[in-house]
């Protein structure tokens, strides 16, 4: 199975060498809710906060192909 978005968040924090205070700044975000998230405190975030966050942890979302035919799945 694929992991959910916020556990790979939650493994890249984790791996990150940075503390989590210099993440959040980074991130434009509150460190409240990056320390919760980052410690399972918080299930997940808002879908523009996860985007900030995976910019900062040099992350990105990427299709993948539709499993059925194997095309890949157009961009809007």
């Amino acid at each position: 199975m694929t992991p959910k978005m916020s556990e790979i968040l939650r493994r890249a924090l984790q791996a990150d060498e940075r503390p989590l205070l210099r993440i959040a700044v980074a991130a434009e975000l509150p460190y409240p809710v990056v320390y919760r998230f980052a410690k399972g405190q918080r299930k997940g975030l808002t879908l523009a906060s996860a985007e900030k966050l995976a910019a900062v942890l040099g992350l990105e979302l990427r299709s993948r192909k539709d499993g059925k035919h194997g095309k890949p799945i157009s961009q809007q």
